[in-house]
């Protein structure tokens, strides 16, 4: 499966010390611009709309918040699985994906799990706050990780930018949304497997899709749709009836089944 760029940029993250031997108190040094970081911290500009939750927001503010949600995602991911490493996490354009490298598999109903940490940390009203660090800090903070090595040196010039929301931080162009307490209906919808970025050639890592919206209304309308879809879908209809089934040794060429012959020899009569 091929990966996708953000259309707000590239995106990657991972806690403050994440794999290498770095604490926790790294977040809070970030902020106080210690250890010869270079760090200046902005605060994230919000999305308008979002703090408002009224209907009419456009798709920019969409793809912000998906893009906030994703981070969030990440963040309650790497609560449940320390030693999980992440590549990028854009907003797509039906919600947000995460790539991630872990060793033990995901299921759908670790999903419920994630959603759950999601929504506590949603709950905290943290602050996603943006700041400019050198590179060879940004190398110290997310050394270990391989994904977060390689984006760091593809990044033009001496600096990169980053995001951090609590202890969490991420290597991300932004923009975000002001804070958490702006992700109120979200859901986290599949489980795939993608090559980092796109190449067979790379490790095959684990993909998580979800959708965010302003509302709950939104969001239920949302996955209403993808229910209609799913009952239209000719795939599952042949399958179902008996009539023709799909294989991968002929993608897209349907294999007809003895009623589904019947059906076709009657049609072309």
């Amino acid at each position: 499966m091929e990966n996708r760029k953000d259309r707000k940029g590239k995106c990657s993250e991972s806690r403050a010390g994440g794999a290498s031997s770095q604490s926790k108190a790294d977040g809070a040094s970030l902020h106080n611009n210690s250890a010869g970081a270079n760090v200046q911290h902005l605060k994230a500009k919000g999305s308008g709309h979002g703090s408002s939750g009224k209907a009419g927001y456009g798709n920019d503010e969409l793809d912000t918040l998906n893009h906030s949600t994703s981070h969030i995602m990440a963040s309650a991911i790497k609560n449940i699985y320390p030693d999980v490493k992440f590549a990028i996490g854009p907003s797509i354009k039906n919600g947000f994906y995460y790539d991630f490298d872990l060793a033990s598999a995901i299921t759908t109903e670790d999903l419920k799990i994630i959603e759950k940490e999601m929504e506590k940390i949603a709950g905290k009203n943290l602050p996603f706050e943006k700041g400019e660090i050198l590179k060879d800090a940004a190398k110290e903070i997310f050394k270990g990780n391989p994904y977060k090595l390689e984006l760091i040196d593809d990044i033009p010039g001496n600096t990169v930018s980053i995001y951090t929301t609590g202890d969490f931080v991420d290597l991300c162009a932004g923009p975000h949304i002001g804070s958490t307490k702006e992700i109120r209906a979200f859901k986290l919808l599949s489980i795939a497997g993608a090559y980092w970025r796109g190449s067979e050639q790379n490790k095959m890592l684990t993909r998580i899709y979800g959708a965010s919206f302003y509302s709950k209304e939104d969001l239920k309308n949302y996955l209403d749709k993808i229910e209609l879809a799913k009952r239209s879908d000719h795939r599952l209809i042949g399958k179902n009836l008996d009539l023709f089934t799909f294989h991968d040794e002929a993608p897209g060429f349907p294999f007809f089944h003895p009623k589904g012959m019947v059906l076709q020899s009657q049609i072309l009569d």
